[in-house]
């Protein structure tokens, strides 16, 4: 019985050595398919986003030719539409990719907060911005906006184009705790009295900015397409160990800083009053900040789990980082999951409009919030000591 069971123990020492020699052996062809889902994913979301800003386009051109409140209507839903995967692929910044790098193409799709009077009128001014000066700016095109958006010497919130611009253009200056801006359709007929005037500069205005939008966006779905030459998808894939420490680091800085502090607890917290907050607030005219954070949300889940359901309804999956953390210490997997899902109910609590949540005068709106804020600290947490059972330093 003795020599059985030594017999026994060494076959199961050898099966868990050969294991482990197994499971080492794959552990770089996980990696290796954790980065080329990575990558499928952003493909994906960035091909989308480029879709949705063409179909806004398109709806934008239908209403300016023939301006009318239906046509407002349906132009300001294909923006929401175009923002629903745009928003997912926040979760890709932060590590000098395509997004964040020298060309500057973050700040030219998403600049904000930005200064409405440097673009169109405003309440009080109805000669403010680029629109109303004809004399300096004789010409509305790409070129003349691409390069008058955060000019040297101008302050940051002299955001001329991105989602945010085309986002005031259609809703305007929001004034309003319960509901979004209302800029009316009229503001697009040519020779309309009232408030508004050069409505056909602001016309080549709006659609200059998406064709902008449409650019910028074939741009970084290009570096990301398999197949693409000597793109930044040949490289990121090529050093797979690398890639994903960066990407992790990515996720980690998005939900740690840029989602739960400059996106939600700076409008919180702002102490110059309950208009200011209202200021801080990410789509302000538009009061859909709450689908924003929803949508940062579900993309950084998108990382870890190596998962992005698309526009038209197809799946794009493979091994995510759920994979790999779950091999190195399946325990740090589950909590990492568990603060995910967690951290999706918080978000999700949080009521519409954003703006009406995060007043004086709503506590339990505020509580909410504040959760939420706390949920994304805990879950970025989880992907620092994931990434230390990787091997990684994520900081």
């Amino acid at each position: 019985m003795k020599n059985i069971s030594l017999l026994m123990l060494a076959g199961v020492l050898l099966t868990q050595v050969s294991c482990k020699k197994d499971d080492d052996a794959a552990a770089p062809d996980v990696q290796a398919q954790v980065v080329q889902t990575y990558a499928d994913v952003v493909f994906a979301t960035y091909e989308d986003s480029w879709i949705t800003a063409k179909n806004l386009k398109a709806t934008a051109a239908a209403f300016v030719a023939d301006p009318s409140q239906a046509g407002l209507e349906a132009t300001r839903a294909a923006y929401l539409a175009a923002r629903t995967p745009y928003i997912q692929s926040e979760a890709f910044r932060f590590y000098a990719g395509p997004i964040d790098d020298d060309r500057g193409l973050e700040g030219l799709l998403n600049s904000w907060p930005l200064d409405e009077s440097y673009i169109d009128y405003v309440q009080g001014n109805a000669g403010a911005g680029i629109i109303n000066d004809a004399t300096t700016f004789p010409s509305i095109n790409t070129t003349v906006i691409a390069a008058n958006n955060q000019p040297e010497g101008a302050g940051e919130e002299s955001v001329s184009c991105g989602y945010h611009a085309v986002e005031f253009l259609l809703w305007g200056q929001d004034f309003s705790v319960d509901g979004p801006g209302n800029r009316p359709y009229t503001d697009y007929i040519v020779g309309t009295g009232g408030t508004a005037t050069n409505q056909a500069r602001r016309a080549q205005y709006l659609l200059a900015c998406i064709d902008l939008l449409i650019e910028n966006l074939n741009t970084l779905k290009e570096e990301w397409k398999a197949g693409g030459g000597q793109n930044y998808r040949a490289t990121f894939v090529s050093t797979p160990n690398a890639s994903i420490s960066n990407f992790l680091t990515g996720v980690f800085r998005y939900t740690d800083g840029e989602l739960s502090v400059e996106r939600m607890y700076v409008a919180l917290h702002s102490e110059d009053g309950d208009a200011n907050r209202q200021e801080n607030e990410q789509s302000c005219f538009s009061d859909q900040t709450n689908n924003d954070i929803i949508l940062g949300q579900k993309g950084i889940r998108n990382v870890y789990l190596g998962k992005y359901v698309r526009i038209d309804g197809s799946v794009v999956e493979g091994k995510g980082l759920t994979d790999l953390v779950s091999v190195a210490d399946a325990t740090t997997n589950t909590a990492v999951l568990a603060a995910i899902y967690d951290a999706d109910i918080k978000v999700n609590a949080i009521h519409a409009p954003f703006d009406n949540e995060i007043v004086s005068t709503n506590p339990a709106g505020n509580i909410r919030v504040q959760n939420a804020i706390d949920a994304l600290h805990a879950e970025a947490a989880q992907y620092q000591t994931a990434g230390g059972k990787l091997g990684m330093i994520i900081n």
